[in-house]
Parts: C-alpha cells; sequence; structure tokens
C-alpha cells in the first residue's frame, strides 16, 4: 500500500485518495505503525477489527490520528517529492521509500521500510532552507537528525515505518 499511495501523489491529491489500514487483534507495533504510516500519503481510513484492539494498540493508534491531524495543512497544500531505493518490484518490495511532501512553511517525511532494510542510517534530501523536527510518529523516527539539506534516520527495521513533521527554523 505505501509503494502505491506514494506513486498516487503524480496523479491525485492526497486529499482525495483514501488510504486504508486494516487493524487487527493479533498486529505487532511494527504492523501497525506500517500500516497506519501508509494512511500519511492520503485520507486516513481504519477498518478491521476496532474493537477488538489491546490498549497498548489502541494508543497507538490514537497517536497516529493526532499526528496525522496535525499535518492535514501539508498534506492539503504541499507538493510531494518521492526518494525510493525500492527495487523494481512492487509485489515483493526491498529497501526503502521516504515521500516528504512540503510547503514554504511546514514539512512531512513519511519513511517506509521494505525487506532487505538498510542496516545502516538513510538520508532524505529536504527541500531548500532550515529545518526543525516538530514532531514524530513511529520507533524509527527516534533518534533521527537534521543536517544541512537533509533529514538523517537511523536504520529502520524491515516493514516498519517513520514519520516526521518538520517546521521553517
Amino acid at each position: 500500500i505505501p509503494i502505491i499511495a506514494a506513486a498516487l501523489h503524480r496523479l491525485v491529491l492526497p486529499a482525495q485518495s483514501q488510504i486504508w489500514c486494516v487493524l487487527h487483534r493479533e498486529d505487532s507495533p511494527a504492523r501497525l505503525r506500517y500500516g497506519l504510516a501508509a494512511t500519511l500519503l492520503g485520507r486516513m481510513v481504519l477498518s478491521g477489527d476496532l474493537a477488538e484492539l489491546q490498549d497498548w494498540q489502541l494508543d497507538l493508534v490514537r497517536a497516529a490520528q493526532d499526528f496525522y491531524a496535525a499535518c492535514v495543512p501539508v498534506l492539503r497544500d504541499g507538493a510531494s517529492r518521492l526518494h525510493s531505493r525500492a527495487g523494481h518490484s512492487w509485489n515483493e518490495p526491498r529497501g526503502w521509500q521516504a515521500l516528504v511532501r512540503a510547503t514554504s512553511a511546514e514539512a512531512l517525511v513519511v519513511l517506509h521500510a521494505f525487506a532487505d532494510a538498510p542496516s545502516s542510517e538513510l538520508s532524505v534530501p529536504l527541500p531548500p532552507g532550515e529545518w526543525r523536527i516538530e514532531e514524530t510518529f513511529g520507533d524509527a523516527a527516534s533518534g533521527a537528525r537534521l543536517e544541512t539539506g537533509e533529514l538523517i534516520l537511523p536504520a529502520p527495521g524491515a516493514f516498519d515505518a517513520a514519520c516526521l513533521r518538520l517546521n521553517r527554523a
């Protein structure tokens, strides 16, 4: 889903693209982060066993919803740039992708790692200017730092995700 949702940014405005995350009681934290982060590539839609989720899962869903709400302006008004090292297969992706959606005032970075995720830090180019990390979602976002013109993220695990909301410094 994240590969297709990111590619759709060239064809459909994110506000017009519903991205579904189907939730199950047996979902691991990484599986939940991966699916919930994909919804940040369009309009968040949740389905599945919502009434059966455990408390820690509901906390993660609420955190994603709060993060999404803060990102609505950049999703609505931004321009997207996709950075991908995901190989050629959309059915069995390897590597990673990061979509950067930015306005003149803020940016959203949505990173998804696939099979054979990098074992070293990732560098994601940012739009020109100085940025600061305002808010994050996902464990792989902890330890992120900014260097001139790029966001440096710790190595994510396979099929995990991280999202960061940046503001102009």
